[in-house]
């Protein structure tokens, strides 16, 4: 029984880091996406395609 008790914690504090990281990583996508970084953002991804629709006149 104790050891079962001993394993909880560690996959809770397991999960919690991989939460922490994905939380990360859609944080600097987010921002990259924000910050107009697109192009350098879809090189990174393969495949992405890149609607740029800050050019387009009215």
């Amino acid at each position: 029984m104790n050891s079962r008790k001993a394993s909880a914690p560690a996959a809770v504090n397991a999960s919690l880091i991989a939460l922490v990281i994905v939380l990360a990583v859609l944080l600097y996508v987010f921002g990259a996406s924000m910050s107009g970084e697109s192009n350098r953002l879809s090189q990174t991804v393969r495949g992405a395609i890149v609607f740029d629709t800050r050019e387009v006149a009215n």
